[in-house]
Parts: structure tokens; C-alpha cells; sequence
């Protein structure tokens, strides 16, 4: 199964085909064309049109490693049929689907059946508070390269704010889930657009990175570069991975540490991770 090689991923409507080069120019690491919340009811089935138009003619190289993903809407509702049905009959394939409040492991799964055997990698946004008891479950289902948490949605479910406390322990419990299957933890964008120095999404940042996450998305490109800026590895977080990494190879399964610590399989799986952003 592949993995999320992403710092940030930049949210951008689905029917402005004009913006979905400029994210690239922006430098963002990748693109999540929006099919739900960024469109309003009557303007789906258009917006749906303009994206497999995109898709059918914009074919990546290869080497490319911008990633292209796209949102659709919950699978629970007609629209969300209609976009998994318009994947399957034209065959076009995002680099990744970002499915929207996920609450079952059933939700993956029928995708991968539906799309099978072309599957996509699957991000599964955690909106509810019935998604976030399930995590765990989600987390494991086969084709899922990473939990997102959508933080806006889910503190409206609670009718808590979202504010930082607010939110510290539903961003814990999606970074453990993520952690427990081995896949990527993504964090809610940072809604404040009028932060003059950028501190404000900075800040929040390095907490979530301190976290455990590896990506944040984003819902202004002003954002991106402070963004990649701060999940970044430093020279000694990559040092310290490829050391991390090298010790567990060379061990061949055997118990091995570093600086006086264990390294078991989450240790090497995060190292890994760290030395696969330095090449984003």
C-alpha cells in the first residue's frame, strides 16, 4: 500500500478549474480538488463534469510527485453515489480520494469493491463524533493511507469550540489510530485567513506536528508555505531517522536501540516517514 508523502495539501473548489495549476505553482505538495462542501447542491453534477474533464486530460508523468487527490461527497448520499459511479464509468483515477465523514470501515471497503480492481488510496476524513469512537476500526481498513481530521465539522457536532484545548483530544485519538495502523495522521486547515505574520498557523503547526501529525491542510495558499515550512524535518530529525533506520534493517527483526532506547516497529515505521518528506 502506498503512503501519504505530503507536508500540505491545498483545498481548492472543484469548479474552478483555473486554480488547480496555481496550487503547484504554489508550492503545495498536492492538490485536493473539492467535490463537497466547496459546492453548493445545484452545482455538483457541473462541477463533477469540469473535474473528469481535468482528469481526462491532464495525465501525469510519471515522475511527477504532485498529488492530485479529489473529494467526494459521503457515499451516504446521492451525490456521493453519482461521483463514485462517474469514477467508475469513465475509469479516471485521482492519485487519492478523500472521502468526507467517515464512519465505518464499510465505507472503505465499499469503495474498494466498487472500484476494484483499479482502488485508489483512500483518505478517510474523521467529522463526527460517531466516526471519531470508530477510528480505530476505520484506521485498519484495507486501502487507507491516512486519517484526516475534520475539525471544523466534528467541534459542530460536540458544539464545542475550536479553539486548541478544545480539540487536544480529538487530535490525540486520530494520531493514535493512525499510528496503531501504520498510516498517516492530517490535520484540520487553519481557518484564520487574516493573520498578518502567519504566527497563528505556525504556532499551530509545530503542535500538531509534535503530535504525531505529518500533514495540514490548507484552505488559502497563503498558508502553504508556513505550512511546509514547519513540518519540514529538520537535519537532525533526518540524521536521527536514518539512524533509526539503518539500526532496525541491520538487526534483521533482532531487538536493537539507539541512545539507550528500544526500536520497535512504529519507531521505524515513523522514521521512515520522516526520511520520505525530505524528498517531497
Amino acid at each position: 500500500m502506498p503512503e501519504l508523502v505530503a507536508r500540505c495539501l491545498l483545498f481548492t473548489p472543484g469548479n474552478r478549474p483555473e486554480r488547480f495549476v496555481k496550487a503547484k505553482e504554489a508550492n503545495a505538495d498536492g492538490i485536493i480538488i473539492d467535490l463537497e462542501d466547496a459546492i453548493a447542491l445545484p452545482e455538483k453534477d457541473s462541477a463533477r463534469d469540469i473535474i473528469l474533464h481535468y482528469f481526462a486530460n491532464h495525465q501525469k508523468n510519471a515522475a511527477d510527485k504532485f498529488i492530485q487527490a479529489l473529494r467526494i461527497n459521503s457515499i451516504k448520499t446521492h451525490t456521493g453515489l453519482k461521483d463514485l459511479s462517474a469514477l467508475c464509468e469513465t475509469n479516471i483515477r485521482p492519485d487519492i480520494i478523500v472521502l468526507p465523514k467517515v464512519e465505518s470501515a464499510a465505507e472503505i471497503e465499499i469503495i474498494n469493491q466498487v472500484l476494484a480492481p483499479n482502488t485508489i488510496p483512500i483518505l478517510a476524513l474523521i467529522e463526527t463524533a460517531k466516526g471519531m469512537y470508530t477510528a480505530q476500526d476505520i484506521a485498519r481498513a484495507d486501502n487507507l493511507i491516512g486519517l484526516v481530521f475534520g475539525g471544523a465539522d466534528y467541534a459542530a457536532d460536540l458544539g464545542a469550540t475550536m479553539d486548541w484545548e478544545a480539540l487536544y483530544g480529538a487530535r490525540l485519538d486520530i494520531v493514535k489510530a493512525a499510528a496503531q495502523a501504520g498510516i498517516s495522521a492530517v490535520d484540520v486547515p487553519y481557518l484564520h485567513l487574516h493573520d498578518t505574520n502567519d504566527s497563528g498557523v505556525i504556532a499551530e503547526t509545530k503542535r500538531i506536528k509534535a503530535l504525531g501529525f505529518t500533514c495540514k491542510l490548507a484552505i488559502h495558499p497563503k498558508h502553504i508555505k508556513p505550512i511546509i515550512n514547519a513540518l519540514t524535518p529538520t537535519t537532525e530529525e533526518i540524521e536521527k531517522a536514518q539512524r533509526i533506520v539503518t539500526t532496525y534493517e541491520h538487526a534483521n527483526g533482532n531487538a536493537c536501540e539507539i541512545d539507550g532506547k528500544m526500536i520497535d516497529v512504529p519507531v521505524y515505521r515513523s522514521a521512515k516517514r520522516i526520511i520520505a518528506l525530505q524528498g517531497v
